[in-house]
């Protein structure tokens, strides 16, 4: 129950979702439920839930405070915190195991899926603290506009998440670190929910809704414009160092499509959206998550 109420939390923190409870969103009802639900099932203990309540009151904090300093303290405190929970530095968590040191072909690395409580968290609170700081309608930065007709708010997002696709798995083939490999895996709808809602989210919530927006409002000027999604991906890619050099190398392919189709649109939905087809295209069509060669 734990999972599917958070992942319904998320679902509900888009701007589509106006909906609220006990005269608060409801995406934020359906955490508090989630986090309960947690504590019940034992995959949040006490030291969780005081991280879950401190990381909580931080992004009310960034969110409402007005006095400058302080908002700058509790936005970069409400950052590191969400580092330290995406990368499972804080304890108290017992996420749930999906699968565990599997090879999904003989050719593959082992593989090891986990539904995590304290990640989902971090996209959602990420993704309310972007949708808190912008609006619905795309900003001057977008160089698409809703004036324009549906075809036109379309093609373009849609040609680069091809683009990306077509251009992050040729890559990964030229250089060996997968090869095609079609399969449909006994875990196949855990994968694509998890990856999506609790992997993607938080990824794209980070390093798009928060670092790229943020370098873009370092780099006004419109000739160095491009800067921002290039130094994202470059930061997105080393993050992935754990792959090694050419997971790397793939990984700031993929990473320049994420950033750019958020440069072009300044919409997080399809950034997340772009990154989730690259890695099912993956998962379906090739090695996953790598070649052991490799």
């Amino acid at each position: 129950m734990t999972f599917y109420l958070l992942a319904l939390s998320i679902l509900c923190v888009f701007p589509y979702c106006k909906l609220s409870l006990f005269k608060q969103p409801l995406w934020l009802c359906l955490l508090l439920f989630s986090v309960i639900s947690g504590c019940f099932e034992h995959y949040i203990n006490e030291v969780g839930l005081l991280s879950i309540g401190f990381y909580l009151a931080l992004y009310f904090g960034a969110v409402n405070i007005k006095q400058p300093v302080t908002r700058v303290i509790t936005t970069t405190l409400f950052i590191i915190t969400s580092l330290a929970l995406a990368l499972h530095w804080m304890p108290g968590f017992n996420n749930l195991p999906i699968v565990t040191n599997t090879q999904i072909t003989d050719d593959a690395i082992a593989f090891t899926l986990y539904a995590n409580v304290d990640k989902a968290i971090v996209g959602l609170l990420l993704c309310a603290y972007f949708f808190s700081r912008t609006t619905f309608n795309l900003t001057h930065n977008s160089t698409l506009s809703f004036k324009q007709g549906s075809n036109a708010k379309f093609t373009l997002p849609i040609l680069i998440i091809v683009s990306t696709i077509l251009a992050t798995l040729t890559v990964a083939l030229m250089i060996g670190l997968v090869s095609f490999n079609p399969k449909v895996p006994d875990f196949w709808l855990s994968f694509i929910a998890i990856n999506l809602l609790f992997t993607c989210v938080a990824e794209e919530a980070l390093f798009r809704g928060l670092l790229q927006t943020k370098l873009a409002q370092i780099i006004t000027s419109k000739r160095f414009a491009l800067l921002a999604p290039v130094m994202t991906a470059c930061i997105f890619a080393l993050a992935h160092f754990a792959g090694g050099l050419h997971y790397i190398f793939v990984a700031a392919v993929a990473g320049f499509g994420y950033s750019y189709i958020f440069y072009k649109t300044q919409r997080l939905e399809w950034a997340i959206l772009c990154h989730w087809l690259v890695n099912v295209c993956h998962f379906f069509f090739f090695t996953y998550p790598m070649l052991s060669s490799a």
